[in-house]
C-alpha cells in the first residue's frame, strides 16, 4: 500500500506542475511582475529613508500588463465617484423596482412549475412505499433483495474507496512536506502569492510616499488578481473547508464559556469553609454537586501547591531547586518520604547535616549561600533557606504525588495526568479537553483514619495516616446520625460509636495536619437529604447548601439552533415510522436501512454535542450550619463534559441490594396480585404493615 501511496503522490505532483505550465501560466507571469514591483518599492523605500538621491519610479501604482481589465469598476477614483452616484440614483428608480418585480415573478413561476411536477411524484412515491411495506412478516433479521444488492455494491465500491482515501490521508499526515508543497504550488497557481507580494510592495511604497489616492488603484488591482482566482477556484470546496473552521470557532467559544462557569464554581467553592453539607430532596443532584466540587477542589489544591512552589522559588532565585526536587522525588520513589510529616523530617535532617558539616555541595547542591544569601525578609518575618526548603518540599509533595487527592465513601473517577519530561512536571487538568487521558479513581475512605478516639478496627494500620486531601462523604447523616438517633448511644460504651470515636474533634482540628504556608490543603464535602439528619455538634461547623432547583439543560455552543431542530425533527419523524415498521415486519429493508443510518448519525452527533458542551444551573441557598442566619442565594454550574463523564455512580450503595436480591428466590412477577379493585382482609394482612397489624391487634383486644 505504501508504494501505491508514493506512486499516487508522484502522479498528483506531476499533474499539478503541468497545470501550472499549461493552465495557470498567467499566474506565474503576474508573480514575476509583482516581484519586479516589490524590488522597485524596496529600493524606493531605502533610498527615501536614508535620503539617497535616486531616479527610481515605483511601478506598484500602475495596473498589471499581464492580466486584462475585466472588472466593472472605473480605472480612477474620480470615475468611481461619478459611477457610484449614477448607481444609487438608478437603485431607487421606479423602473428598476418594476424590472426587479417582473424578474421575481418569472422566477416564482418557474419554481411553481417545477413544484407542480415534483409534488405528484412525491405523493405517488409515498403511497407506493406504504403499500409495499404494509404487509407484515416474521422473517426475523432477513435482508430484502434490494438491501442485499445495496450492501454488496457498497462492499465492492464505497468501502474500499473509503479505506483507501483514509489510508492516503494518514500517509499525507505523516509526510507533511508533501501537502505543504502542494499548498504552496496552488497558492502560485491561483495568484495568491502575487496578491501577498503586491500588498508588500505597496506597503514599502506607501511608507515613504503616503499616497492615499493610490489606494483605490490597489483595490482595483486586487479585484483584477482575484478574478483569476474566481475563474479557476472550485468554490464548492469551501463547504468542506469553511464549516470545519466555523465549527472550530464556535467550539472554542463553547469551551471558554464552560471554563468561565468552572471559574465561577471555583470562586464559590473557595468561599466555603473546610466542612460543608449539601442538602435537597431526592433527585436534586446532591451527590452530583459534591462530586463536581470535589473534582474542582482537587485541581485547585494542585494549582495552590504550584503557586506556593513559585513564590518560594523566588525567595531564593539562585538556589538549584531542580536538584532539590530530583532528590525529593527519589526519596518518594524509595518510600523514605511518603507524607508531609516525613517530608518535614527529611528537610530537618538536611538542616542538621548542614549545620554539622557546613558542606553546601552535599546539602545545598553547590549553592553559594555566602554570595546569594540564606535568609529572606518579607517585611513581616525573617525566614531561613531551610524554612523555604521545608515549605517548598511540602508543596512539591502535594503537587507531584501521582495519585488522586480524593478520599471518599464512594468511587469518583478522575483523569488528571502528570506530564513529566524529566524536569519540572506539569499537570493536565482541563475538564473540557478533547484529549482522552488515563483514568484513576478516588481512595477508599477508611473512617478509622478520621477517628481520633476509638477505632472500629483495633490497631488499624491506617489510623493517624490522613493529613491532606479532599474528603467526600455521601449520606453523612446515615453514617453519623443525629442527636435523636444517638440518644441511647453511650460515650463510655465498649464498642466504637459516634460519641466515642472523636470524629467531630477531627473535623474541628483537621486543618492542622494539612496546612502548608498558612493554607489548609483539606476540604470535606458531604450530602444528606435534610441538614437535621447530622448531629448539631458537627453541623454547626459547616455551611449548609440547599439545592432549591435544578435547571434545564443548556448549550454553550453558539449558532446550533438549526442543527438541533433538524436532528430533533429527523429523529421524531423516523422513530414513529421505524417502530410502526418493527411492529409489522421482522425483516430488514433498504429504505429503513438508509433512513436509520442517516438518523442515527444525526442523533449521535447531537448527543455528543450536548454531552460535551451542555450544562445546567443549580439554584442554591447557602446558610450557616447553626441555621439562624439569612440564606444567601447562589448559582452552581454543572457541565456535562465534566461531571457526567463516568465520574461516579449515583447508585453507589446498590451492590448491597443486589446481594440481597440474588439471595432471594422470588421476583416482581412472584408477588401476589390483588384479586379485585378492593383489598380483602387476607390481602391487607399480607402487607405486613405496622398500621394494618396495629388495627387488627387493637380489634382483637390484645393491645
Amino acid at each position: 500500500m505504501r508504494k501505491v501511496h508514493i506512486s499516487l503522490t508522484v502522479i498528483l505532483s506531476a499533474v499539478f506542475v503541468l497545470l501550472g505550465v499549461f493552465v495557470f501560466r498567467q499566474a506565474y507571469l503576474r508573480f514575476w511582475e509583482t516581484l519586479c514591483d516589490f524590488g522597485r518599492s524596496v529600493a524606493y523605500y531605502f533610498c527615501g529613508i536614508f535620503g539617497i538621491e535616486h531616479s527610481i519610479v515605483p511601478t506598484v501604482t500602475e495596473y498589471s500588463k499581464v492580466l486584462q481589465w475585466e472588472i466593472l469598476l472605473p480605472s480612477d477614483f474620480a470615475g468611481f465617484q461619478s459611477t457610484a452616484a449614477d448607481y444609487f440614483a438608478l437603485l431607487f428608480n421606479k423602473d428598476n423596482f418594476t424590472a426587479w418585480g417582473q424578474t421575481l415573478a418569472v422566477t416564482l413561476g418557474n419554481a411553481a412549475k417545477i413544484l407542480s411536477i415534483l409534488l405528484p411524484c412525491i405523493v405517488i412515491l409515498i403511497f407506493a412505499v406504504k403499500r409495499l411495506y404494509a404487509k407484515g412478516n416474521n422473517r426475523y433479521n432477513k435482508d430484502t433483495l434490494p438491501l442485499k444488492a445495496f450492501k454488496k455494491t457498497m462492499s465492492v465500491t464505497y468501502q474500499p474507496a473509503k479505506r483507501f482515501v483514509l489510508s492516503y490521508l494518514s500517509f499525507l499526515k505523516e509526510h507533511g512536506a508533501v501537502w505543504i508543497c502542494w499548498l504552496v504550488l496552488w497558492a502560485f497557481h491561483l495568484d495568491a502569492a502575487s496578491i501577498v507580494l503586491s500588498a508588500l510592495a505597496y506597503y514599502f511604497y506607501f511608507a515613504v510616499a503616503f499616497d492615499f489616492v493610490g489606494l483605490y488603484v490597489q483595490i482595483c488591482k486586487l479585484l483584477i488578481d482575484l478574478q483569476f482566482t474566481f475563474r479557476y477556484f472550485p468554490w464548492w470546496v469551501l463547504v468542506f473547508a469553511v464549516y470545519p473552521l466555523f465549527h472550530r470557532w464556535r467550539k472554542r467559544i463553547a469551551v471558554n464559556r464552560l471554563r468561565h462557569n468552572e471559574a465561577r464554581n471555583c470562586g464559590f467553592i473557595n468561599e466555603l469553609p473546610i466542612v460543608s453539607i449539601t442538602c435537597g430532596s431526592m433527585g436534586k443532584r446532591k451527590t452530583t454537586m459534591i462530586t463536581d466540587m470535589t473534582l474542582s477542589q482537587e485541581v485547585m489544591f494542585r494549582q495552590k501547591a504550584l503557586a506556593i512552589i513559585q513564590n518560594t522559588d523566588l525567595k531564593f532565585p539562585c538556589f538549584p531547586w531542580l536538584m532539590f526536587e530530583k532528590e525529593l522525588r527519589s526519596c518518594m520513589e524509595h518510600g523514605t518520604v511518603y507524607n508531609l510529616a516525613t517530608t518535614k523530617e527529611w528537610v530537618k535532617l538536611k538542616r542538621q547535616r548542614f549545620l554539622k558539616h557546613r558542606n553546601p555541595d552535599l546539602q545545598l547542591y553547590g549553592y553559594d549561600y555566602k554570595r546569594y544569601g540564606a535568609i529572606y525578609d518579607d517585611a513581616l518575618k525573617i525566614s531561613s533557606l531551610f524554612d523555604a526548603m521545608e515549605t517548598y518540599a511540602q508543596a512539591y509533595f502535594i503537587y507531584v504525588i501521582e495519585c488522586s487527592l480524593i478520599v471518599a465513601n464512594y468511587s469518583v473517577r478522575t483523569d488528571n495526568k502528570l506530564i513529566d519530561g524529566g524536569n519540572f512536571p506539569v499537570w493536565a487538568t482541563d475538564f473540557f479537553s478533547e484529549i482522552r487521558r488515563k483514568s484513576r479513581h478516588s481512595h477508599v475512605l477508611d473512617f478509622d483514619v478520621l477517628r481520633l478516639g476509638k477505632k472500629v478496627l483495633e490497631n488499624n494500620p491506617n489510623a493517624g495516616s490522613f493529613e491532606f486531601g479532599v474528603v467526600a462523604i455521601t449520606e453523612i447523616g446515615k453514617e453519623r446520625g443525629n442527636n435523636l438517633e444517638l440518644k441511647e448511644v453511650k460515650k463510655g460504651g465498649d464498642e466504637t460509636n459516634q460519641k466515642n470515636d472523636l470524629f467531630n474533634s477531627w473535623l474541628k482540628m483537621c486543618r492542622h495536619s494539612a496546612t502548608v504556608d498558612n493554607y489548609p490543603f483539606i476540604k470535606v464535602f458531604t450530602d444528606e437529604q435534610r441538614p437535621e439528619s447530622w448531629g448539631a455538634d458537627a453541623r454547626d461547623l459547616c455551611e449548609i447548601i440547599q439545592i432549591a432547583s435544578s435547571g434545564d439543560m443548556k448549550l454553550a455552543l453558539p449558532f446550533y439552533t438549526v442543527e438541533d431542530m433538524v436532528s430533533e425533527w429527523a429523529f421524531n419523524r423516523f422513530i414513529r415510522l421505524y417502530y410502526d415498521f418493527r411492529f409489522r415486519r421482522g425483516d430488514n429493508t433498504l429504505l429503513v436501512y438508509l433512513l436509520k443510518g442517516v438518523t442515527a448519525w444525526l442523533w449521535k452527533r447531537n448527543a455528543r454535542i450536548y454531552n460535551r458542551y451542555g450544562y445546567s444551573i443549580l439554584k442554591i441557598e447557602k446558610e450557616r450550619g447553626t441555621m439562624d442566619g439569612k440564606p444567601e442565594k447562589k448559582k452552581y454550574y454543572l457541565a456535562n463534559g465534566k461531571i457526567y463523564a463516568n465520574r461516579f455512580s449515583t447508585d453507589c450503595f446498590s451492590d448491597y441490594f443486589n446481594d440481597t436480591a440474588k439471595k432471594s428466590k422470588v421476583g416482581l412477577r412472584d408477588y401476589i396480585e390483588y384479586a379485585t379493585e378492593k383489598a380483602s382482609v387476607e390481602e391487607l394482612k399480607m402487607q405486613n404493615s405496622y398500621f394494618i397489624n396495629g388495627l387488627y391487634k387493637d380489634a382483637d383486644g390484645s393491645a
